[in-house]
């Protein structure tokens, strides 16, 4: 009898073990991220809205994005400017007049790059996919779970059409608060200039520089 359920135990485990690491969600990423790559330089609308909970925040940012492999520059008119040229990231924040410098991590990276979610599926996380809906959409929802509980980022759940374009990001930190990125009007194989990643300190003369580094 002991040695029956402890088979029963083992094998529940294994299961539970497989489910985390959905072989259907991975090769849907793996898709997405190939099409993204196939894409090179992109630029793309973006809503930006935070919830505790299901409550959701009076205050929505929207404003353009642009991507070149790890770089990204993220623009929202009257609000915030992030350049980040694949080390440094620079915010400017125009009601302060201030630019912070930072070295971001990968999860700091993430929570400003909407795409930058593909690839966090390949180290340090769980997947497992359903198939949904997004604004009358269908797609390929993907719940992404921290696999350590200190993580920064413990869940990430991704909105990806048939055709392998992310639509949507949802990111929690902590136990209710969350930030959602709607992604719309992408275009790929964009021309940007590398300056295009940096901070024009030309155009911000009185802007008072905070190094966090």
């Amino acid at each position: 009898m002991k040695k029956t359920l402890f088979a029963i135990a083992m094998f529940m485990m294994a299961m539970g073990c497989y489910a985390q690491k959905d072989a259907a969600a991975k090769k849907v990423l793996d898709a997405t991220a190939a099409k993204l790559s196939s894409m090179k330089n992109i630029r793309s609308q973006f809503e930006l809205s935070q919830f505790n909970g299901t409550n959701q925040s009076n205050e929505t940012m929207k404003g353009t994005f642009f991507m070149s492999g790890k770089k990204y520059k993220v623009e929202a008119p009257g609000a915030t400017t992030t350049w980040f040229d694949g080390k440094t990231q620079w915010v400017y924040i125009p009601d302060n007049d201030e630019v912070n410098v930072s070295t971001p991590t990968k999860e700091e990276q993430a929570t400003m790059n909407p795409y930058a979610f593909i690839g966090l599926y390949k180290s340090g996380y769980n997947y497992t996919m359903t198939k949904s809906t997004a604004s009358g959409t269908p797609v390929y929802e993907i719940k992404l779970t921290a696999e350590k509980p200190g993580a920064d980022i413990q869940e990430a759940r991704l909105d990806i059409t048939m055709d392998y374009i992310p639509v949507s990001v949802r990111v929690r930190q902590g136990k209710k608060t969350w930030t959602r990125i709607r992604i719309s009007n992408i275009q790929g194989k964009q021309k940007f200039s590398n300056s295009t990643f940096t901070f024009p300190a030309d155009k911000y003369p009185t802007a008072e520089i905070i190094d966090l580094r």
